[in-house]
């Protein structure tokens, strides 16, 4: 192991006593993020949209997945389908990124080749003497698992499955009932000129709201109300009170409820997912790495309805801090091109970072993470029903 990666290895193995910042060469280097690439997005169970953001046949959502194309199709015999959305012809792309609607079949832009929605090869044109067999002319299939309509790929074909990873984790939202949530909002898709790992560490710790979201989030979820639940490197939690006279209405109207409806839990799935869950909503911000200097943002949310995701006010203050995030991330990934600086200790509010750095070593270089970790404000979350 070379000398970039040793430290690298480390610091991403070091509990919160010994906890740093990851070496900055980490957030720069291409043959770093092409290892990244290989041994996480290639083989990890990875969120890519959910369910209810595709309520309708034919509705779909291609992506690009660490260089590799894929779309995942609502076919019209009901089924959720992750393709391949590459052509098997010459190569050329299927569908555009993004979210959309195919009436019938998956056409080809180049040779009009089409492909049934579930992967089949229906039609080569014009294809003259020449024979194709369409058996051996299907879009490759990849594994797909849902967790509560959230939806997670995995390009590996032998992987493990998705509750594997998540085990434990429903006891301690079980009383925000996600299952209610039945409606999807699509989100908005951002290219951020930050490496991956540094748009993650942004979105999942509570840590810099006061400095870099003094007017925006701030003002709603405190950083000094912020604190950590429980988890480890497969999945972490932590959570916060809000500052919101809209729950109490709630309260009047229903009676009483747990004391944790005044709270969100933040959840943290790597190697893409962080999400902020309500009483109200499951929000979500996707980080999908373009290369070591650039990354795809997307967000996203499930609800009861959509009403609240059409209020202005919102929607306003939803791109403030994103444009927030979206320049702090970008101002440090300028600083990791230093070679005569390096990163200091990681604080307490900091413990869910050594979770994702923990992560990273165990999939990187086969190190076993740390032990399950739980805090008594756990207890405000483990009730009953």
């Amino acid at each position: 192991m070379n000398t970039q990666l040793e430290a690298y290895r480390t610091l991403a193995a070091a509990s919160l006593e010994d906890a740093h910042s990851l070496p900055f060469s980490t957030y720069s280097d291409a043959a770093i993020w092409q290892l990244e690439a290989q041994k996480i997005f290639h083989r990890e169970w990875v969120f890519v949209c959910s369910k209810q953001q595709l309520p309708k046949a034919g509705d779909f959502f291609a992506l690009r997945l660490a260089g590799e194309a894929l779309v995942i199709i609502h076919g019209h015999d009901g089924q959720l389908r992750a393709l391949s959305n590459i052509c098997r012809h010459r190569g050329t792309p299927l569908l555009p990124e993004g979210f959309g609607n195919i009436d019938k079949y998956v056409v080809c832009p180049y040779h009009g080749w089409a492909y049934e929605q579930s992967g089949e090869l229906k039609a080569v044109p014009m294809a003259g003497a020449v024979q194709v067999d369409k058996k051996k002319h299907c879009l490759p299939e990849f594994l797909l698992e849902s967790w509560h309509g959230l939806l997670f790929v995995n390009l590996s074909s032998d992987a493990s499955p998705l509750m594997a990873r998540l085990e434990g984790i429903d006891e301690y939202i079980a009383g925000f009932e996600i299952d209610r949530f039945v409606k999807g909002q699509q989100g908005n898709k951002e290219t951020w000129a930050s490496n991956w790992k540094l748009a993650m560490e942004n979105a999942m710790e509570s840590y810099h709201l006061f400095k870099v979201h003094e007017q925006t989030l701030e003002t709603t979820t405190p950083t000094r109300d912020a604190y950590y639940i429980a988890g480890n490197a497969e999945w972490t939690l932590t959570g916060g009170k809000m500052k919101s006279d809209q729950n109490k209405l709630l309260k009047w109207l229903s009676g009483d409820y747990p004391e944790m409806y005044n709270h969100y839990a933040l959840i943290s799935l790597p190697p893409s997912f962080v999400g902020i869950l309500t009483y109200e909503s499951f929000d979500w911000i996707q980080v999908l790495p373009l290369n070591e200097r650039e990354s795809v943002i997307y967000s996203g949310g499930i609800a009861e309805s959509l009403k609240n995701y059409d209020n202005r006010y919102v929607t306003e203050f939803t791109q403030a801090f994103f444009a927030e995030d979206k320049e702090i991330c970008e101002r440090v990934q300028t600083g990791m091109e230093s070679r005569f600086s390096s990163g200091g200790k990681l604080v307490e509010m900091e413990r869910i970072v050594v979770d994702f750095h923990q992560f990273l070593a165990s999939r990187l270089f086969s190190f076993q993470p740390d032990d399950f970790y739980q805090t008594e404000q756990a207890d405000l979350f483990l009730i009953d029903h």
